[in-house]
């Protein structure tokens, strides 16, 4: 079974599928309480209130996908920005691990925290791996980070692919539907064994206009229109040549009313995993029953229920050699993360 992995940026799931939050417990509130450092600030005065909750869904694909899947809580750990979210969701760390607390990535441990992609291709190197996104943090070499590894001598040999948005003459509209025309023909044509594909039009609408208004509605409504994209085209690679595929759908964060998330509040924190085969008819099935009984997640967990999914164990070294030892940072590899002293921030 081959993986999909799709990352929306930004995308709040009482939106995108209001019938999901009855589908799980877990989805009611935060399994775990945010670091105080990052709690949420007051009210902003004569900010917007969301609309009143209808039954249809923004995101239909996604709807779709659940329907004949399955969708399991995340809870994403403040500070909420995209940065530390995808960081911590890509490679099944913890901020203290990655190091990431921040959008500008400043001393970040990525180097030392493999994404999955990368940890799919160290347990069978014959793997094929692609990931496509508009953001440059999450791919590109001269970008921060990146969070997915470059892997040179994979993308010589054509193992490993990487393709950063360079259209932004429109936005994230634009830059996005620049990924999903060169995602859908790799996925359709060449079917890696795992991909990633990361859409940001959400995110910027909720920056732009809050998730009160119909603005951030339309924008998922447009990110989904591209999942569908993605979805059509490995489900033809099934009816062509029986290929099974795991498709995965995930967000780093919510929006709050007026815009803008990186604190606490619940519905900013509150993320989702959709799961779906594309197989044969008990696919569904086979999907449900191997993830029965999950409670909710939290972003570090989602890469390593991923690989479960799919049957990657990762090796280990058993011999006493010091060969990866950890010793720059003295808290047994883990860092505390910012002060919040305002004397460094200039």
């Amino acid at each position: 079974m081959k993986l999909l992995l799709i990352g929306l940026d930004g995308v709040r799931i009482d939106l995108a599928v209001p019938a999901a939050l009855t589908l799980h417990p877990g989805f009611a509130a935060p399994d775990h309480d945010g670091d105080p450092r990052f709690a949420a600030e007051a009210p902003v005065p004569g900010a917007p209130a969301m609309p009143e909750p209808v039954a249809a869904p923004a995101a239909p694909t996604l709807a779709r996908l659940i329907d004949g899947g399955a969708v399991l809580p995340v809870w994403m750990t403040p500070p909420t920005d995209s940065g530390p979210g995808w960081s911590s969701l890509l490679t099944g760390t913890r901020h203290e691990q990655n190091n990431v607390w921040w959008n500008e990535f400043a001393g970040h441990r990525l180097a030392r925290t493999p994404d999955v992609l990368s940890r799919i291709f160290f347990a069978e190197p014959s793997a094929r791996t692609y990931a496509a996104a508009t953001w440059d943090a999450l791919v590109g070499a001269a970008g921060p980070g990146p969070v997915i590894h470059q892997r040179v001598d994979q993308q010589r040999g054509g193992q490993h692919q990487l393709m950063a948005a360079s259209d932004f003459s429109r936005g994230c509209a634009s830059a996005d539907i620049q990924v999903r025309t060169h995602a859908t023909g790799v996925l359709n044509h060449e079917g890696p064994d795992a991909a990633f594909v990361y859409f940001e039009g959400a995110d910027e609408a909720g920056h732009a206009h809050g998730a009160a208004s119909r603005e951030y509605r339309a924008a998922i409504g447009a990110v989904d229109e591209h999942v569908r994209h993605l979805v059509k085209a490995v489900s033809e690679r099934y009816e062509a040549i029986g290929e099974e595929w795991l498709i995965a759908v995930v967000t780093d964060h919510g929006h709050k009313p007026e815009g803008g998330h990186g604190e606490d509040e619940v519905d900013v924190r509150r993320s989702f995993l959709a799961l779906h085969v594309v197989g044969g008819p008990d696919a569904a099935e086979r999907l449900r029953s191997r993830i029965a009984g999950e409670g909710s997640l939290r972003s570090e967990d989602v890469t390593p229920l991923l690989l479960r999914l799919l049957g990657v164990t990762g090796g280990r070294w058993d011999a006493g050699h010091e060969v990866g030892v950890r010793c720059d940072i003295e808290t047994a590899g883990e860092s505390a993360g910012p002060t919040r002293n305002l004397a460094y921030e200039w």
